[in-house]
């Protein structure tokens, strides 16, 4: 998995595939899917902040796991494909 990811690419991330963003009361930062109520929930970073490896996986799995996009899509966006030359 990514571990220099900043959070502006992941928000862009979560948005470009329908999340958006809740307001709440707290710091932390809440992301819904509208379809399915999934959330993504995160501490409040700077847009230039690297996110942390344990959010980035609580994230991988949340959107996996709700079908919102499967491994091999992450693997290809954080340009881990273990050798694998695709050409679109």
């Amino acid at each position: 998995m990514v571990k220099n990811i900043q959070f502006i690419d992941l928000k862009e991330l979560l948005l470009n595939i329908g999340f958006v963003k809740v307001p709440t009361a707290g710091f932390q930062q809440v992301y819904q899917y509208p379809l399915s109520g999934t959330l993504v929930i995160l501490p409040p970073y700077e847009q230039q902040a690297y996110v942390q490896p344990v959010h980035l996986a609580a994230v991988h799995r949340v959107l996996v796991e709700n079908g919102l996009i499967n491994s091999f899509v992450l693997k290809l966006l954080s340009g881990k494909t273990n050798g694998v030359n695709l050409r679109i």
